[in-house]
């Protein structure tokens, strides 16, 4: 299937030379690494080739961990991507391949199928040629696949360059099509910062699981364009369900696809924890939510009162990524309009409950994305 990462490519010689004198190059007897193509303190990445059928497939190393963090959290992308792979209808994460470890070594090695498609980056470079239905469209589809991924792991890394968009002839969404069975045709990579959503209640969970849970509190980790604000406030665990984490970076990318600029920039952390201390982020995104109702833009202010509720500073008083699809439903395949403020408190009092006068076209799928 799919990743197109060229524009993360940083070729170093060194890094294969090594991983050929330590003998673990070539895994399970098929899998061979050819090309270095990123480093990062999260492991190493290679392209390869599966010898057994001339696929081309992605390799990521841990060598040598700086500690038991960085162990645990190259056990926890693996697990996330098993676990994300186990849910029934499309794949919306790179499939394991192979795992496995050197302990000698102190290394470890993660093997997954390559994915060849679009990065987000790399369409939102070229979204101005897209009317704001199209651009809608994607934006859907990629609500759709994160309602999917982070059923049972928060990805707390959600940003345009880990999602890459597959060919649309593979996208199967619409009123007669399935949950299950929709295809959103989007692939969520780099679960390196991912931890389970509900995590160190049982006695049974893997060691991990509990040195994250110790580590997380000091972390603040993923891209400053999707950073939500409670990162800089205290740390609780057990409280993200539905991906209300990611729904932030939602918001913001919503804004993105409809007006084609940044909500908001930052220069640093620090900047950016001033502001949510200060209350000026607040007032700056209630100026991005009034400028998205001077547009013209399918559903009235439907969305601009989405792009408000995805960016509460409160992740409690977020919408669900699955909310958030919902919405992206009513909006593009049923039509509905709301510029009432009487009737769009009405239906964002909960979407999934609401029913226009004269019904739904499509009432018999009642939860959609």
């Amino acid at each position: 299937m799919v990743i197109s990462i060229s524009s993360k490519t940083s070729l170093s010689p060194s890094a294969l030379s090594l991983i050929r004198r330590l003998g673990i190059d070539t895994i399970d007897g098929r899998y061979r690494a050819d090309e270095n193509i990123g480093n990062s303190f999260g492991g190493t990445t290679f392209s390869g080739t599966d010898v057994s059928t001339g696929q081309r497939v992605f390799f990521k190393y841990l060598i040598c961990p700086r500690g038991e963090g960085e162990r645990a959290k190259f056990l926890m992308e693996r697990d996330a991507l098993v676990r994300t792979r186990q849910f029934p209808g499309e794949g919306v994460a790179p499939e394991v391949l192979h795992f496995e470890q050197f302990d000698e070594l102190q290394s470890m090695v993660l093997v997954t199928e390559w994915v060849d498609g679009e990065l987000l980056s790399d369409w939102l470079a070229r979204a101005h040629t897209l009317d704001v239905e199209k651009r809608l469209e994607v934006f859907h589809r990629i609500a759709v696949a994160m309602s999917k991924a982070t059923l049972s792991f928060q990805h707390r890394d959600f940003h345009p360059g880990n999602i890459i968009l597959l060919p649309e002839d593979q996208v199967h969404m619409g009123p007669t099509v399935g949950f299950r069975d929709s295809r959103s045709a989007v692939m969520v990579l780099d679960w390196g910062e991912a931890l389970p959503v509900i995590m160190g209640s049982y006695d049974d969970e893997p060691d991990h699981n509990f040195v994250m849970l110790s580590q997380a509190p000091r972390m603040i980790v993923g891209a400053i364009t999707s950073l939500p604000p409670e990162v800089f406030k205290p740390w609780q665990h057990n409280r993200y369900f539905g991906g209300t984490y990611e729904s932030w970076g939602l918001g913001m990318l919503l804004y993105r696809v409809l007006s084609l600029q940044n909500p908001v920039t930052f220069a640093s952390l620090g900047e950016y924890a001033s502001e949510v201390y200060s209350g000026a982020l607040k007032s700056r995104l209630m100026e991005r939510a009034n400028e998205l109702r001077e547009l013209s833009i399918p559903g009235g202010l439907i969305l601009p009162r989405l792009f408000e509720w995805a960016v509460n500073e409160e992740p409690e008083s977020r919408p669900s990524i699955s909310q958030i699809g919902r919405v992206m439903w009513d909006v593009r395949y049923e039509s509905l309009s709301l510029v009432e403020s009487r009737l769009l408190d009405q239906y964002f009092a909960n979407p999934n409950e609401y029913e226009p006068e004269g019904g739904w076209r499509y009432s018999s799928i009642p939860d959609y994305d």
